[in-house]
């Protein structure tokens, strides 16, 4: 599966079809208007110009969260080295909803997550394209 940014610079190409797409209520999820699929480090095949933002407002960021750099389209994030996580999450509303029915849909409470714990889901998983749309 690939796709691209809104301009069409930046190109994400995924090892496979993902098996859910998790989204989260945290700020960086919400104002970063992304829903996330995720794949170990270094799986996602992006090409094209990115930014790369980390979060100044919490002591040791676990993401780094990249953009194209002429649309501003949020395309993926990269585990940070200070999460020592191997994982990256690509950004699934880049590709057309249709591509994505079927896919398990997650909610995770990122608002109510403290970091540590396991994050629990605000609500019943779903189905995208069947009780659950992306949009």
């Amino acid at each position: 599966m690939k796709a691209t940014c809104l301009c069409g610079r930046v190109e994400v190409a995924l090892p496979e079809r993902p098996t859910s797409i998790t989204f989260c209520d945290c700020s960086l999820c919400r104002k970063s208007g992304a829903a996330w699929s995720y794949f170990s480090r270094g799986a996602l095949r992006v090409t094209g110009e990115t930014v790369c933002f980390q979060r100044e407002d919490i002591d040791n960021p676990i993401v780094e969260l990249h953009s194209c750099s002429h649309c501003g389209a949020t395309t993926h994030w990269i585990a940070s080295e200070a999460s020592q996580v191997d994982r990256m999450g690509a950004n699934m509303r880049l590709f057309h909803p249709a591509e994505l029915a079927g896919i398990e849909a997650r909610f995770m409470d990122g608002l109510g997550w403290d970091g540590v714990s396991e994050p629990s889901e605000r609500r019943e998983r779903g189905v995208i394209g069947q009780d659950v749309l992306i949009a």
